[in-house]
């Protein structure tokens, strides 16, 4: 993901295509969370594509590839622990990061 604000906008534009009764359940403040939390992740992550692409050659032809590949330092301290974590724990840490809907019900 090179640019934000083409998923944001997407964002928006599945928003909009939204019943009314869901956009009611959720609220606009959990787009709007949501969109600012996309463009925080953007500019924590790394912008260099070459750690992916070199990933995936690695899991593709290495003779003895690995259970799990992170790409980057931000892959690295965040993504690549959470993922030895129970999902329980996971979704937990997430949810602090992630904004909460309207009616309460994640």
């Amino acid at each position: 993901m090179t640019d934000p604000a083409p998923l944001v906008k997407g964002l928006a534009r599945l928003w909009e295509r939204l019943p009314a009764e869901a956009q009611a359940a959720y609220g606009r403040r959990y787009l709007d969370k949501y969109a600012e939390s996309t463009t925080l992740l953007h500019r924590l992550s790394s912008s260099r594509l070459s750690l992916v692409t070199d990933a995936v050659t690695h899991a593709l032809l290495s003779r003895c590839p690995r259970s799990r590949y992170a790409a980057g330092w931000d892959a690295r301290l965040i993504f690549l622990p959470l993922s030895y974590c129970p999902a329980w724990l996971s979704d937990t840490i997430l949810g602090f990061f992630l904004p909460i809907p309207a009616s309460g019900i994640p």
